[in-house]
């Protein structure tokens, strides 16, 4: 979760120019929209919505829910997939902002706790043939499409292949469960009830 204090935003009546400086100064691919105080944010600018020729900084905010702090990182992570939305408000007791959580932030608090207690031999990477791969889940595509030019796609909501999935597929498959996603055909090895562990991936 991004704190408060380190939360990027700009007011709903401020210039498009004062916008883009927000993303030149901070870097970040997402600037968070609020009106009139920071305890009412009421959505976010992604930087690719500039180049729309946008005429004002509402007419591209996209909109956001809501979660409490004390909302488990699973139930969040199911908002997300409900709400079909990648940026989530934390709020306090008081309705007050506490900060902010991306579905990329679950999926590392929920899959991060494997590779410190399965992972010890690191991770799984093998190609069986031209378009046939044994994968760990936790690979970054990044790293995948840079090695094999696998044409993943980019998204801010995933970094990994089993992050790729579950933001697809909306869901945490079941073991053996096979999914297709364009040209890319995952069959589940090892899965858990909060996280796959391994893939066999086939591109047609």
């Amino acid at each position: 979760m991004f704190p408060r204090p380190e939360i990027s935003a700009v007011e709903e009546n401020e210039s498009l120019d004062d916008l883009r400086k927000v993303f030149i100064e901070t870097g970040f691919s997402k600037v968070l929209i609020y009106k009139e105080s920071i305890d009412n944010i009421i959505g976010y600018i992604h930087s690719s919505d500039l180049f729309k020729n946008p005429r004002d900084i509402p007419s591209i905010t996209r909109s956001v829910f809501y979660v409490p702090e004390t909302m488990l990182a699973n139930d969040v992570l199911s908002m997300f997939f409900k709400q079909h939305k990648s940026i989530a408000i934390v709020v306090d007791e008081f309705g007050g902002t506490a900060g902010i959580v991306t579905m990329e932030d679950i999926m590392e608090e929920i899959f991060g706790e494997i590779e410190d207690e399965y992972d010890e031999d690191g991770f799984t990477e093998k190609q069986v043939s031209d378009n046939e791969f044994i994968l760990s889940g936790r690979l970054e595509i990044d790293f995948l499409n840079e090695k094999y030019d696998l044409g993943f796609p980019q998204s801010d909501d995933y970094e990994t292949v089993a992050g790729f999935i579950i933001s697809t597929h909306e869901s945490i498959p079941a073991l053996r469960e096979e999914i297709s996603i364009g040209k890319f055909s995952f069959t589940i090895l090892q899965a858990s009830e909060n996280r796959i562990e391994q893939v066999r991936l086939k591109i047609s």
